[in-house]
């Protein structure tokens, strides 16, 4: 009879701890804002740790040969503070990516190029429903760069490539997230 309770109560508990919300989809309104399709998984290891993965991509062009179009993802992990998917976080996170600007804000130039890195960010979730958060976070880090620099009243004019270490902010985000 023992066991039987002792089993009954290990299953239980397995499946209240099955229940809890562990996993997410979320996207960025900031980066919808900018044409950037956006789109982050993430699931909790436990309660203070969860692993984060945001990918991101923008092919499109627009007017004058204005351009900022890149794919980018960034996997990395969160400490929590309070408890995942609640309060203040801690995050850090590898960044690869692969880029085209030009054009904006009255540049005369365009740069292609690819970008790896590693940063960190802090951030913080507020619960608006059941099954919703909303969340912000900022993060820098440390980006090698390699790019080409174009001329861009015609946009094919290479004028100089370079490549090396940046310290540059890497991530802001302003998160609608949905809770599985």
């Amino acid at each position: 009879m023992r066991k039987r309770a002792f089993l009954f109560c290990a299953l239980a508990a397995c499946a209240l701890a099955v229940s809890a919300q562990s996993y997410s989809l979320r996207s960025n309104i900031l980066g919808l804002a900018t044409t950037n399709l956006n789109l982050e998984a993430s699931m909790t290891l436990n309660r203070k740790w969860s692993l984060h993965l945001p990918v991101q991509y923008n092919p499109f062009k627009f007017g004058s040969n204005r351009q900022f179009r890149n794919f980018y993802a960034a996997p990395g992990a969160r400490y929590w503070l309070l408890e995942s998917y609640m309060g203040g976080f801690i995050g850090m996170y590898g960044t690869a990516g692969m880029y085209s600007v030009g054009n904006l804000f009255g540049s005369k130039y365009r740069y292609e190029g690819e970008g790896y890195g590693v940063g960190l960010s802090v951030g913080k979730a507020y619960q608006i429903g059941r099954r919703w958060n909303l969340e912000w976070e900022v993060g820098a880090g440390a980006v090698w760069l390699a790019y080409d620099k174009y001329l861009c009243k015609r946009c094919g004019d290479l004028v100089d490539n370079d490549y090396g270490w940046h310290f540059l902010p890497t991530r802001a985000a302003l998160n609608l997230v949905y809770l599985f």
